[in-house]
């Protein structure tokens, strides 16, 4: 009996399968510094990247499955070898028909987003060094002036408890809508007890894009990033250029409708890659308010790369912040190890910040570091 309902299950799994697309896929990074130290502090090792939930070795995987009409996705994080956790996407979807499909959960809506990425390298280094200030107390200081990405020139569709509706009325359109029902919880006025989520606040915080690809060019997109009350709106208009091979080129410009909420930003970003050859150029220019403050900002970084003998790569990263007074620099020459599939890289990476705050206090340091990353996509 017992063998009968085994063969019976196993049939019973075969089965489900052959009515759906099951998928498997994994993404992680993981970072060693053996030696680092950041205003003369005493040399000190760890590990990251520091976003990781539980900070440290990032390693992920993710599980999909789907017919023609319906599937979920989940992806899974270890983080510092220490907890397991949910990572960027937890949503299952309906596709009603081929324009219209509905996501809803954990979402990272990607269709629209910006093209070029930060440095993976230098960002997951940043803040992670404990020195001394003057009185011989323990700061946190920056390690390495870090870098902006995708989200700078175009913003994802990205609600944490919401949904997301994908409408593609013909070739090369896109039109986005998504709702969150996380973060719109405010006091109610009435009760000092009490807060709502309220409705109002969850399309106050709407976000709505739409995309064109022009064949042979580029592509186009805008969209609205709404909010609650006062805090940050933004319109968002992008643009990619894509009709010379071996060349992208994605502009973008976010401007800020709420006074004194958050400055605008023009992203300009660039990569270039023929033979052994390999660079990357991001620029972002912010103006207007945030508060009080009005000073100009701007950051700037490269990376740039040469295959000496496959798999065998070495280049140099520069990364460049100024905003008023406070100016970050690093540079960072490495060298890399790069596969289907991953990589391995080491660096030095010296650092110099002028007038910057950190733990409460103001001043100038310099720092350096040698990190150690490995990162696979399958």
């Amino acid at each position: 009996m017992k063998k009968l309902v085994s063969v019976l299950f196993a049939l019973l799994l075969v089965g489900s399968f052959a009515f759906a697309e099951v998928n498997v896929g994994a993404w992680g990074r993981l970072l060693i510094v053996p030696a680092a130290s950041a205003d003369d502090s005493d040399s000190v090792a760890f590990a990251g990247p520091n976003w990781g939930t539980a900070g440290g070795n990032n390693v992920g995987f993710a599980v999909s499955a789907s017919n023609d009409h319906v599937g979920f996705a989940i992806d899974l994080d270890v983080n510092g070898g220490q907890s397991m956790d949910f990572g960027d996407q937890a949503k299952a979807w309906i596709k009603v028909n081929e324009m219209f499909t509905v996501q809803m959960g954990m979402i990272q809506g990607d269709v629209l987003r910006g093209k070029i990425d930060d440095s993976g390298f230098l960002n997951a280094i940043s803040g992670l060094v404990v020195g001394e200030d003057e009185e011989g107390d323990d700061i946190s200081l920056a390690m390495v002036q870090s870098t902006h990405g995708k989200d700078s020139y175009f913003k994802r569709f990205y609600p944490a408890q919401g949904l997301l509706i994908d409408i593609t009325p013909a070739e090369g359109v896109y039109l986005g809508a998504a709702l969150d029902t996380a973060g719109i919880t405010v006091e109610d006025p009435e009760s000092a007890d009490m807060a709502l989520p309220l409705s109002e606040n969850m399309f106050k915080k709407i976000q709505i894009g739409a995309g064109y690809v022009i064949a042979d060019l580029g592509h186009l997109r805008a969209q609205y990033i709404g909010n609650v009350d006062d805090a940050a709106k933004y319109m968002n208009v992008a643009f990619a250029y894509t009709a010379m091979e071996g060349v992208l080129v994605d502009a973008g410009l976010k401007y800020q409708m709420e006074d004194k909420a958050g400055k605008s930003t023009v992203a300009v970003g660039a990569t270039y890659g023929a033979d052994a050859l390999s660079a990357v150029l991001r620029t972002m220019v912010g103006f207007g308010e945030n508060g009080e403050d009005d000073e100009l900002m701007i950051q700037l970084s490269a990376d740039v790369g040469y295959v000496v003998a496959d798999p065998l790569a070495l280049g140099a990263e520069v990364s460049y912040k100024k905003e008023g007074d406070p100016v970050g620099l690093t540079v960072a020459p490495y060298a890399k190890l790069g596969y289907a599939g991953g990589f391995l890289k080491a660096a030095f990476a010296f650092s110099s910040f002028t007038d910057y705050t950190a733990g409460g206090v103001t001043g100038d340091y310099t720092a350096w570091s040698i990190p150690i990353m490995v990162q696979y996509g399958f």
